[in-house]
């Protein structure tokens, strides 16, 4: 089964394991005063309605059209594709098909301490195709509570399992994302290498990609958006809490949350029990009615 997403954001910033990474191959990350120059590790943004923001934050796009001091960047097409396994497992897999590239802009709290590091929203007009197609899954929902935050006439509701697991969610078994595989981010990168006088030789030597450890604490918030009394999408949203990892930065050492283990992969997926997946929608839903 497969939708089309309405926005997705991949913060890669937050892993302070890429950041190691680039750094131990030379790159300067995400600022070298001395020099001025900058590597910042890039956000993979899409957005179905189009983004537009200071020029300055965009890193790369393949199409784009300059307004004043803003990029304005046309409506981009990611997918998203539900499978499920014999065992009972929900693969949940991102396609970022068209897609650019941003640096995040000043943040009071660095993105190496958020939980939430991915996002995904879908139209709500999934919510019916998806409890349908996964109503076998369906049990008593036990252990699935509820929890909302939101502003003006904006709420997100969104479920967790178990009382310890609010800023998480859903377990999740297995994931992996990374910035192999994407033209844009490659481009990117050689284009940074020249700038940096990094080998380009080097760049196919390294891991900008991340797989769940075993000992990662790692879940999917499943929600809905409400809009003026009325929901308008579904939200999945990838956290991991620990363990905590530690990296010499170019300015002294730096803590946060681990995102996972260093590999190469251009595979981005999600692993989720598919009961616990529609009990959340289900739960989620029922919060208004």
């Amino acid at each position: 089964m497969e939708f089309e997403l309405r926005r997705m954001n991949v913060f890669f910033p937050a892993s302070l394991e890429i950041q190691e990474e680039l750094l131990k191959a030379g790159f300067k990350v995400p600022y070298d005063k001395e020099t001025g120059k900058k590597t910042p590790v890039p956000v993979v943004s899409s957005s179905r309605e189009g983004r537009k923001l200071r020029r300055g934050r965009l890193l790369k796009a393949t199409d784009f059209e300059i307004k004043d001091k803003f990029a304005v960047i046309p409506e981009e097409k990611t997918l998203i594709e539900f499978e499920v396994t014999e065992k009972g497992f929900l693969v949940i897999r991102p396609k970022p098909f068209e897609y650019h590239l941003e640096e995040l802009g000043f943040l009071s709290v660095p993105p190496r301490i958020w939980g939430t590091w991915a996002s995904f929203s879908l139209p709500f007009s999934a919510y019916g195709e998806l409890a349908d197609w996964l109503s076998e899954f369906k049990g008593e929902g036990s252990g699935i509570y509820t929890a909302s935050k939101g502003s003006g006439g904006r709420i997100e509701v969104y479920a967790y399992k178990g009382r310890t697991r609010k800023d998480l969610g859903i377990p999740v078994f297995g994931y992996a994302f990374g910035l192999h595989g994407l033209t844009i981010a490659e481009e990117y990168l050689r284009e940074k290498a020249e700038e940096n006088g990094v080998p380009e030789e080097r760049l196919r030597y390294l891991k900008l990609g991340l797989r769940k450890r075993k000992e990662t604490k790692a879940g999917l918030r499943v929600g809905i958006v409400w809009e003026n009394g009325k929901p308008v999408e579904v939200t999945l949203k990838l956290s991991t809490t620990a363990p905590r990892v530690r990296i010499q930065g170019l300015y002294g050492e730096l803590v946060g949350k681990s995102r996972g283990e260093l590999t190469r992969t251009d595979d981005w997926y999600i692993l989720v029990h598919a009961t616990d997946f529609v009990n959340a929608l289900e739960k989620v839903r029922g919060t208004f009615g």
